[in-house]
């Protein structure tokens, strides 16, 4: 970021004026919360440290049990001195980088070496050994190891194992740590900011982030930095089940794949066809077709090889009706890349939201077109819904369901009448009566259809608002779920049921239409523990068919997630980029690393939480405004 030349000079004198106060260190420093004075090897008569050789290829020394240790050389004033000044000038954006090497967590570097009195932390060799396998072991996860330093680590390395110099010393060390906080972050939270890539809100956690730095380094000096890393990743079985789906195609990618199946005319049972057994073998690698014992291959489309296209229009959100068609036939020349990079998509969402899921909430999957119902970590109710249609597409995002309309009336938005119901109402003059449609003025006056001249109205707003009477053939049916947003997307009933027993249901505005509303309505009521409107009451309510609104005491968390792969009972399903939003999400994922938020702690005060991160320039905001309690523990098998 440009700096002026008074902001410039001004930030130059005050890392000067920290520089003469670091000068003052003892020369034995103390960690931060340890009187065990720190001291290390120091450079002999000038000659260098000796350090362990390094494997070339893992930047990992090849003896002494560890790898190159960087603060062996680096301790005293000196190197305190050197790594707080460049410290200060990354986190004062002097500079972004070590070396060539950018540097992505200059706001969290600066506090850990602080509470580390300056001192560099990477004088144990076992904890580069962790550090570097665990890098290695980002990518089943479907990150990238190299986003984590890992080529110019072992580059510092083999240049450390040749010659010495403190400032290289101190180079190595930063990267290191910085190698390490990113690492943690992502396996945290992701590495993509999903408001730049998705049409996403409020997804953020329901209470500010915790600092991490102490957990780093607690990490570094208990030895524990590989187990520290691995337990900031998911441990929720839907992350954990796509980790597990991801190794099993970069097994199918170890083999080479599959090959192409030609396409053609739709294969329909007991046809015969030259693609039959290139079909077979397309559908044995991934398990659907098992050869059976003694029988000779053939060009016939039979029964057996049937059955396994059928589990694969399954597998893959596809009507399941047998005949090998141009959908199905595209579904199989996937490549085994695109999947694979299509599984480490849905890890990385996955990755944003998983570690905030409370015990109970509303879980619309709408790539998938469910909705599960989660109480007290417990599913306790699914359903199908029908989502916006891609060029009306449901909304990505987070909220809590407050009240319930029972009965409710419709009304239609100025978009809905501008582009369609006034075109109907010029076709047809009894459209309006027919769909029991009313018509108000701003004052809430009903004004005569008859006396408003329709046809100059066409591709403009109506000055009036529509509104239908509620009943069974309201658009809306018998029940609604509002929750804040500002989309005005909610849950509801629908007259339409014929659609629910399609495979693909992307037919409404955005709004999400649920099957079976009513079992939701009754198991929602039932969970909310002190409501006056028991389920009894709610069946009472809606058989007077009048318009009755029902608060909830507890606002139920609802998460509108947008996730096209994930496993079902134990089958890895991939589901059509309804929204085309995949592509976006991947070309970040495969882009280098944003850096992170510079942060700031606040101040330890007696009686004030500490180790509280606070985000600069970024408001926090919440869907309840009442005191945050606690994170419930998270929800099982939510995605």
């Amino acid at each position: 970021m440009p700096l002026s030349c008074e902001s410039f000079s001004s930030r130059l004198l005050f890392l000067g004026g920290l520089l003469l106060l670091s000068l003052f260190y003892a020369p034995n420093a103390t960690y931060a919360g340890d009187s065990t004075p720190f001291t290390s090897p120091s450079v002999v008569n000038g000659a260098p440290p000796q350090l362990a050789p390094v494997n070339p290829e893992s930047g990992s020394p090849t003896g002494n049990n560890g790898a190159a240790s960087p603060s062996t050389a680096t301790t005293g004033d000196q190197g305190q001195q050197l790594l707080q000044q460049r410290l200060e000038q990354l986190y004062f954006e002097i500079e972004d980088s070590v070396g060539k090497e950018p540097v992505y967590t200059s706001g969290y570097l600066l506090d850990l070496y602080r509470k580390n009195q300056f001192n560099p932390l990477w004088d144990n060799r076992d904890n580069i050994n962790q550090l570097l396998s665990a890098i290695a072991a980002a990518a089943d996860e479907g990150l990238i190891p190299d986003d984590y330093h890992l080529q110019a680590l072992t580059r510092y390395a083999n240049e450390l194992k040749e010659s010495t110099s403190l400032a290289k010393l101190v180079e190595y060390d930063l990267l290191l740590s910085d190698a390490l906080v990113l690492l943690g972050q992502h396996k945290r939270y992701g590495k993509v900011d999903p408001r730049k890539v998705e049409e996403k809100k409020n997804l953020e956690a329901t209470t500010p982030r915790s600092s991490p730095i102490d957990t780093y380094l607690t990490a570094i000096k208990t030895g524990t930095v590989r187990a520290t890393l691995d337990k900031l990743s998911p441990h929720h079985p839907s992350y954990v089940n796509l980790k597990e789906a991801l190794a099993q195609y970069k097994q199918f990618a170890g083999k080479s794949g599959w090959h192409q199946v030609p396409v053609g005319e739709s294969l329909k049972p007991g046809m015969s066809d030259q693609r039959v057994p290139a079909i077979r073998h397309r559908l044995t690698v991934t398990g659907e077709y098992r050869p059976r014992g003694g029988s000779v291959e053939s060009n016939l489309y039979d029964d057996h090889l049937v059955a396994a296209v059928k589990a694969f229009q399954a597998r893959h959100h596809i009507e399941p009706d047998g005949t090998a068609g141009k959908t199905t036939i595209n579904a199989m020349n996937v490549t085994v890349a695109e999947r694979i990079n299509q599984i480490r998509v849905n890890l990385e969402r996955t990755r944003w939201v998983i570690h905030d899921m409370p015990s109970s909430s509303l879980i619309i999957d709408i790539a998938g077109f469910m909705l599960q119902y989660y109480h007290e970590n417990k599913m306790v109710w699914s359903g199908k819904v029908m989502v916006g249609k891609p060029f009306h597409q449901t909304p990505i995002f987070r909220s809590a369901i407050t009240y319930i309309v029972l009965n409710p009336t419709w009304t239609p938005t100025p978009d809905i009448v501008k582009n369609e119901t006034v075109p109907s109402i010029v076709n047809d003059p009894e459209f309006l009566a027919k769909q029991r449609l009313r018509i108000f003025d701003s004052s809430g006056t009903e004004i005569d259809p008859h006396s408003i001249p329709w046809k100059q109205y066409q591709g403009k707003f109506l000055p009036y608002t529509l509104r239908q009477d509620s009943g069974k053939d309201n658009s809306l049916g018998l029940i609604k779920f509002l929750f804040p947003n500002p989309y005005h997307v909610y849950l509801h009933d629908t007259p339409s049921k014929s659609l629910f027993g399609r495979t693909q249901r992307a037919f409404s505005h955005g709004c999400i239409r649920v099957q079976n509303p009513l079992e939701l309505g009754r198991l929602i009521l039932a969970n909310d523990v002190g409501n006056l409107t028991t389920v009894e009451r709610m069946d009472q309510l809606l058989a007077l068919g009048k318009t009755s609104t029902v608060i909830l005491k507890q606002s139920l968390p609802i998460y509108l997630m947008y996730l096209t792969t994930n496993v079902l009972d134990g089958k890895v399903m991939f589901k059509p980029d309804l929204y085309s939003r995949d592509e976006g999400v991947l070309a970040s994922l495969n882009g280098p690393p944003s850096r992170l938020e510079l942060t700031t702690q606040v101040p330890e005060a007696k009686g004030q939480p500490t180790n509280q991160q606070v985000k600069i320039d970024k408001a926090i905001k919440y869907v309840q405004t009442e005191k945050q309690n606690p994170p419930e523990p998270y929800a099982k098998d939510t995605l």
